[in-house]
């Protein structure tokens, strides 16, 4: 039986737009001249510019830490202005706002999705026109705010059929099945997409190198040998005890980082 949805008070934020430009404040602003009652969440706002994979891992690892009725709205959009369309997607707990770029994918394959809205109009703080470069402002933060009021997705979208979200995680034998880097945290640890059910089955090869020592904590870790371990997230991650793995290897999230499932 479906819950009974929770007050929608609480607007989870994410975005690529940093802290040094004025993007995420105004987002914050707008909402707030809207319903001045809401309380505001920053994911983060320092996704790799343009990296909607690892936007789509943030939310992820995040999203189920959140009281029920969140609204989450997630601003990694390369297409702005284009032709992507903007998504209004219901759960049973929560409300994810978001370009359909792929974002949402993670969440997808977590979550049993109610309803989803293609989001045609947004309530209007001003007679401004629609910036073509700055949808955060004009589309996603009056949006949020007015559903943070009691308003509902498809007041402001028309019933929308998502495409099949694409395979996430790493599977062992099947087909097209990719071992892949979906984030590097500020200690340089390399969040991978292989899950936690393959511990001590198998390496993990990054370029010519192979990593196959594997521990339960940080603690277990030998001095500089690149590990093994599973994250809070339940996610193999790469890890190199009180140092990088993401400078030992030379590793960035600008690139495909494939990896290798060896053994």
């Amino acid at each position: 039986m479906r819950r009974k949805r929770a007050s929608r008070n609480v607007i989870a934020l994410l975005t690529d737009f940093g802290e040094n430009d004025h993007y995420a404040g105004t987002m914050k602003g707008v909402i707030l001249s809207i319903n001045s009652r809401a309380t505001i969440v920053d994911i983060s706002h320092h996704v790799s510019p343009y990296n909607v994979r690892q936007a789509g891992y943030l939310l992820w690892a995040s999203y189920r830490s959140f009281p029920d009725g969140t609204i989450f709205v997630c601003v990694v959009d390369p297409g702005v202005g284009g032709k992507r369309k903007i998504v209004g997607v219901e759960t049973d707990r929560f409300v994810f706002v978001a370009p359909d770029n792929g974002l949402l994918d993670m969440v997808r394959a977590q979550e049993d999705i109610h309803q989803s809205y293609e989001i045609v109009s947004a309530p209007r703080i001003d007679a401004r026109s629609i910036s073509t470069t700055f949808h955060g402002r004009d589309v996603f933060a009056p949006l949020a705010a007015a559903l943070s009021q009691g308003k509902s997705v498809k007041q402001f979208g028309r019933l929308y059929k998502m495409n099949k979200a694409a395979p996430i995680f790493y599977e062992r034998g099947k087909e097209n099945a990719e071992a892949r880097i979906l984030h590097i945290d500020r200690f340089g640890n390399l969040v991978t997409n292989i899950p936690a059910k393959y511990f001590d089955r198998c390496a993990v090869r990054i370029g010519k190198s192979k990593v196959t020592t594997f521990i339960r904590n940080y603690d277990e870790a030998p001095r500089n040998t690149p590990c093994i371990i599973v994250g809070s997230s339940g996610l193999f991650e790469i890890v190199l005890r009180e140092g990088s793995a993401a400078e030992r290897f030379g590793v960035s999230l600008q690139e495909p980082n494939v990896l290798a499932v060896v053994g």
